[in-house]
């Protein structure tokens, strides 16, 4: 399972993109702490919304990448932009929902 890990690892700037436009600053030991855990929601997140639009040669080629341990991140980016032409709209979809649900959950406490 460590290699589905790196699927998303160059998300890492679109993460840190939405803390700066929130607002929200973290020293460096908060990062290391919080991002990866922002970065776990947001691959969750987008995946189950990417998967369900693959066709069937992108499927095997998702495995094919899942089942290589030296998968890359480049070549995880690569195949998400290749196999979903709307990759950046989705990404940034799913950005926004996580924001407003995080602001929903920090407002009710």
């Amino acid at each position: 399972m460590s290699q589905t890990k790196h699927q998303f690892d160059f998300l890492i700037e679109y993460v840190l993109a939405l803390l700066e436009e929130n607002k929200i600053s973290l020293a460096e030991e908060q990062k290391k702490i919080y991002v990866p855990q922002i970065m776990a929601q947001v691959e969750m997140r987008l995946g189950l919304k990417l998967l369900p639009q693959l066709n069937d040669k992108q499927t095997d080629k998702f495995v094919k990448l899942s089942n290589n341990e030296n998968t890359s991140p480049e070549e995880w980016k690569n195949f998400w932009h290749d196999s979903a032409p709307n990759f950046e709209e989705k990404v940034k979809e799913v950005l926004v929902e996580f924001t407003e649900k995080t602001k929903q959950l920090l407002a009710s406490k």
